[in-house]
């Protein structure tokens, strides 16, 4: 036995307007379309639902015991259709987003306050830190912001990633430093090497580019100090412990109280942001609406 809920929506219309015709003009529907269906459904049931009374039609027993099944029905997929609605709007909905914390402080939150300001009913969660533990569990997010590639065997199938941005790596030291009071603009890497280094923690992108460069270079350095977080890295390079790297559109947002060189002159050092993102056909309303919104075509699928 199988019960269609087309079936069952004629049905309840025709009972509620007591006749067929009526039944049908309700529903916008022909009336040979609404008596096929309740064939079909007295078919299903095994026993008739209603009987001719005149012009109209009168419930049998089983119809009258199938009404309020009908009704309550009818009332879910109202709620159904409310709630499709309203996800279509942008009225309900969640979006979940990992980020590396230098993506996130300097290039995601003013977007995201956007977002939430147009669409105040979509849920945004946003987890901020090493991005080690977002890769490991991929599935629990909608966009994932890293500060390097990811190897694409590492992704799941209806993943992809895609370059997002592009920005420059430079070299932050007091003002105070002899390289900053001499005007200077630039340092090459065995310049810079001949100074003590603050590193951030070794899962930061911006030091394991870094890293990469001076590789590339055959040099490493000979002195330096490690500090988590971007704030103690702020904080160390102020106190004169040494030379650190920072982003330089994160520098022209926070307008830290330090000097800045550029990296490897005259090319700078430039690093890439990727951004991780399900495949066109997995992407909610809600990922769509945002990757709009920071510029990003939600129906380009090109893989890196």
């Amino acid at each position: 036995m199988h019960l269609d809920s087309e079936d069952l929506l004629a049905f309840l219309a025709v009972a509620e307007a007591g006749g067929v015709g009526a039944g049908a003009e309700v529903l916008r529907r022909s009336q040979p379309a609404v008596s096929e269906r309740l064939r079909a459904l007295n078919e299903a049931v095994g026993e008739p639902l209603y009987q001719r009374a005149g012009r109209g039609i009168r419930l049998t027993p089983a119809g009258e015991a199938l009404l309020p099944y009908a009704r309550r029905l009818r009332d879910v997929l109202g709620e159904v259709q409310g709630w499709a609605a309203r996800q279509h709007a942008l009225q309900e909905g969640s979006l979940r987003i990992a980020a590396s914390n230098t993506v996130a402080n300097y290039f995601l939150l003013e977007h995201l306050a956007t977002f939430r300001s147009r669409y105040p009913g979509v849920q945004v969660q946003l987890k901020i830190g090493p991005m080690d533990w977002a890769l490991s569990a991929m599935g629990a997010w909608d966009l994932l912001f890293m500060e390097d590639a990811v190897d694409a065997a590492a992704l799941p199938g209806h993943f992809l990633q895609r370059p997002w941005r592009q920005d420059e790596i430079v070299a932050i030291l007091p003002r105070d430093h002899p390289w900053a009071r001499e005007g200077r603009r630039a340092v090459t890497w065995p310049e810079l090497l001949q100074e003590p280094i603050v590193w951030r923690e070794p899962f930061s992108g911006v030091r394991r580019t870094v890293e990469a460069a001076l590789t590339r270079a055959g040099l490493r350095a000979r002195y330096s100090v490690e500090v988590t977080g971007i704030e103690a890295l702020r904080e160390a390079v102020a106190a004169g412990l040494g030379i650190g790297f920072a982003s330089a559109e994160a520098l022209d947002q926070v307008r830290w109280p330090l000097a800045s060189l550029r990296l490897n002159p005259p090319g700078g050092l430039i690093w890439t942001l990727y951004l991780i993102l399900p495949q066109v056909p997995f992407q909610s309303l809600a990922v769509r609406a945002f990757l709009a919104l920071i510029g990003q075509d939600p129906d380009v699928a090109k893989a890196s």
